[in-house]
């Protein structure tokens, strides 16, 4: 049965607000000094190409990075831009969202979801923002719901999106979303209201389907990855949670055009990969048998719970991603 309208969004609300901080390592290193820039944009629409291609190489620091601050919704938004060493400013690249969980930040969750080698293999650009709040958390149903006044994440990422691609040459057909717990409920969000411009979307640990998000949202390809141990967002559903795991996952799974029966397969000892047939875009689900709320294949942390080696959650994401790529040449 799908969620519907306030009870969904009521529910979700947690995930943002209430999965206590995904602080999974120090913050990155002030030693060296970052490019900067800060800009304004206020269209609220997402250009269908890039008008970024054919200018000159970016700026960028001595980790590859150009950092940037976005007057957006909220006031003054932080956001950095991985530019891999292969990035051509006459080729378009793919281009990845990454959000960070509540309490962390864009830094840390570059190091602990480790997308950077798959970056500089592909000439990908990573954008990483900073949520706003105190813990940190994101809102992309608005403050009504969620609690942080003045800020609608949705209208942000609009914003953000327009920046980049003015910014950067950009391929628009490849653009990956994904991210951890509250940031896994962002990129399941936008995967839904900008189902036209995303190929492929990766939560880790917290997702949604709801109606007034998702109702009307073409077919996106979608790989989820939770724990059944999870304390957090629970896996089987629960204050923090947009409703069972296994429920929500068939909604996607519906909303893909899939069959209504899907099939699993062990993999590992500790994994199991739920999937379905005749989709419209690949659905998968990787329960995480006694897995914690963590990221597979990543750095443990302990007060989390279990960190599952049998998986490897950034390599799949960044596969289903590949996936999606139209034939070159």
């Amino acid at each position: 049965m799908r969620l519907r309208a306030a009870v969904a969004l009521i529910a979700l609300a947690a995930v943002a607000c209430s999965d206590g901080g995904d602080d999974t390592a120090e913050p990155a290193s002030s030693a060296t000094t970052p490019s900067s820039t800060t800009t304004t944009s206020s269209s609220g629409t997402e250009p269908s190409d890039s008008d970024g291609c054919g200018g000159a190489p970016p700026d960028v620091d001595a980790q590859r990075f150009v950092r940037a601050t976005l007057e957006s919704s909220g006031g003054s938004r932080d956001y950095m831009v991985y530019v891999p060493e292969a990035y051509d400013p006459d080729d378009p690249a793919p281009l990845a969202y990454v959000f960070h969980g509540a309490g962390s930040n864009k830094e840390e969750q570059f190091r602990y979801s480790r997308f950077a080698p798959y970056a500089d293999e592909d000439g990908a650009l990573l954008v990483l923002p900073d949520a706003l709040g105190n813990p940190k958390r994101w809102s992309p149903i608005g403050a009504a719901f969620v609690g942080v006044e003045g800020v609608n994440d949705l209208a942000f990422f609009d914003d953000l999106s327009s920046e980049v691609t003015s910014r950067f040459c950009v391929d628009s057909e490849r653009v990956l979303v994904t991210g951890m717990s509250s940031g896994g409920f962002m990129a399941a969000s936008v995967g839904c209201t900008h189902s036209d411009g995303v190929a492929a979307v990766g939560p880790v640990t917290a997702t949604v389907w709801a109606e007034p998000l998702c109702g009307g949202a073409k077919p996106v390809a979608y790989a989820y990855f939770h724990g059944t141990d999870d304390l957090v967002v629970p896996y089987e559903g629960g204050a923090n949670s947009a409703g069972p795991v296994t429920r929500t996952t068939q909604d996607w799974a519906e909303q893909n055009g899939c069959d209504a029966v899907p099939s699993d397969e062990r993999i590992g000892e500790e994994v199991v990969h739920r999937t379905w047939g005749g989709c419209e875009a690949t659905t998968d689900l990787y329960t995480v048998e006694g897995g914690g709320h963590t990221w597979p294949g990543s750095t443990g942390v302990g007060r989390l719970g279990h960190t599952t080696d049998d998986i490897d959650a950034t390599e799949i994401i960044w596969g289903v991603f590949r996936a999606t790529w139209p034939p070159s040449g």
